[in-house]
Formats: structure tokens, C-alpha cells, sequence
């Protein structure tokens, strides 16, 4: 298999009705994308049942596994990573997206072609965020269509033949090399989020060599509509615990290396200093 998607499924009990109507345009745009295997992890609230009953609404080949407990990102991710090792193994490509996101059609295409003639472990695609600023490209949108398809014109309209340093979800890994690496370690990254890209990246940076000075990238061939943690941020994540699990991880020069990795000044100024004064 060429690529399989992984998706968390998490729905925040007093805001119910807002995440079923999220999760159902995300699923619903992903129906046009070049690969339609879904791995998803039940993370609540829904019992198994009620979760299968929406995922059977899409043209999609969705498999779902978690017991509906919300046990973090981490833990989350890693789980659908070990599925598809363990069940799927022939699959070379694994991307990670979010309920919060708007997808073009054949929006996975453009990365599995960047990979397939690179070494690259990773690539991000462009993103669009809520708030209508469009990733690594430094301008802002004035207004976003509301509906799904003005969005997606909208998306088409600011595709780029650039490749760009940055980072962001959604992403396409090499399924070799992320195992080769471990994906993300719930020993380190035991909060429910936060750092756990960098752990990722880190990862990378090393089993490719320093001397290589690699660093991730963004494909503008693809433009996605993510939201950017619009979800996530209203939930309590322990973000401390996982970046003082990062530094347990890689140590004080694993943060001076993110800060040489990252593209966003906020990144590079939290792990610049955060380098400076462990």
C-alpha cells in the first residue's frame, strides 16, 4: 500500500455537536484524496459503536482501533504508526492530519512525489489557517470562504512550485524511516501534547547525521486548511511534562538543535533560551 492516513479522533464533551460537524468536512474533503485507508484512533467520546456508525458515512476505508480513552497525542499517533507496521507493512508512506482541517483533492500527491525523488523522511504541505495566514509564505488572507468548495478554490488558488523550510501538519513520512527511528516514545512524551513533533524531528536530524544539516520542509505544491490546534488548545495537555521529557530525550543540545531546525521565530527563540539557561 502507497500511503495510509492517521487520524485522532477526539470529540470534547461540551462541544460535541461543533467537533461531529469538524470531523465530518474533514472526512468528507479527505473522500477526493489519492489514498482513502484511514487509521483512526478512538479517543472518546464515542463508544466503539457510535464511532464505527460515523466513519461508515464516508467513502473512506476507515480502521478504527482505541477504546474511546483520550490517553494523549502521543500515545494516540504511536498506536496507528504500530498498526500499520504490524498489520499493513508494505505501506511506505504514513501522513498525520486532524479533524480540524479542510483538504484539496489529491492533496497527498504532490508530497508522495517530493519523497519518492528525495531522501527526505518527512514533508509538510502549505496550510491556510484560520485566522487566513498561509504558512512559510509570510502573507495573509482577508477573509476565507466559508463554504467547503469556495475554501478549496481558495486553497488551489495559493498552490506554489516552491519547496520552503518549515514544518507543519499536515505531513507524509517515510514508513522505514520513521519506524527506524521509533516514532514518537510515550517514555519521554507522557503528557497528552506538546513537543512531540520535536522529539520526531530530532529523531530525523540524527538519523540522517548532523553533518548532513538537514531540515524539514514544506511542499506549496499542496495547500491544506488547518485550523492550527483549534481544538486542541481548549483541552489541559501537560505540555510541560512533555518538554521536560524532551530535554530527559536529546538533552540540552537536542534544544539547540530545534533551534537551528525550526523556522517560526517563537520556536526558535523558546528552545534558543531555554538551551541557554537549563
Amino acid at each position: 500500500m502507497k500511503l495510509v492516513h492517521t487520524l485522532l479522533l477526539f470529540l470534547r464533551d461540551d462541544r460535541r455537536d461543533e467537533d461531529v460537524s469538524m470531523a465530518s468536512k474533514a472526512l468528507r474533503s479527505l473522500e477526493k484524496s489519492g489514498s482513502k485507508t484511514v487509521v483512526v484512533y478512538n479517543q472518546g467520546f464515542w463508544e466503539r459503536e457510535e464511532a464505527e456508525d460515523f466513519l461508515g458515512r464516508f467513502d473512506l476505508d476507515c480502521v478504527l482501533i482505541g477504546s474511546g480513552e483520550n490517553e494523549g497525542i502521543v500515545v494516540g499517533r504511536q498506536k496507528c504508526f504500530e498498526y500499520i507496521w504490524q498489520v499493513l507493512p508494505d505501506t511506505e508512506y504514513i501522513s498525520e492530519i486532524h479533524m480540524d482541517m479542510i483538504f484539496t483533492e489529491n492533496w497527498d500527491l504532490p508530497l508522495i512525489n517530493y519523497l519518492e525523488s528525495t531522501d527526505e523522511p518527512v514533508i509538510s504541505c502549505g496550510i491556510v489557517d484560520q485566522n487566513g495566514a498561509v504558512s512559510g509564505l509570510k502573507q495573509n488572507l482577508e477573509t476565507l470562504p466559508a463554504d467547503i468548495e469556495g475554501l478549496r478554490e481558495c486553497l488551489n488558488r495559493w498552490k506554489r512550485d516552491l519547496i520552503i523550510p518549515g514544518f507543519t501538519h499536515p505531513c507524509i513520512h517515510k514508513s522505514n524511516i520513521m519506524r527506524a527511528v521509533g516514532g514518537y516514545d510515550a517514555r519521554f512524551m507522557s503528557g497528552k501534547q506538546g513537543f512531540e513533533d520535536d522529539s520526531l524531528l530530532l529523531g530525523y536530524y540524527y538519523y540522517l547525521g548532523t553533518k548532513a544539516g538537514w531540515k524539514p520542509k514544506i511542499c506549496c505544491k499542496s495547500m491544506v486548511y488547518h485550523a492550527v490546534a483549534g481544538q486542541r488548545l481548549t483541552v489541559s495537555g501537560n505540555t510541560a511534562v512533555n518538554f521536560s521529557g524532551l530535554v530527559k530525550q536529546y538533552g540540552l543540545m537536542g534544544l539547540k538543535h530545534l533551534s537551528e531546525l525550526h523556522t517560526s521565530q517563537w520556536h526558535i527563540d523558546f528552545f534558543a533560551e531555554n538551551y541557554k539557561w537549563l
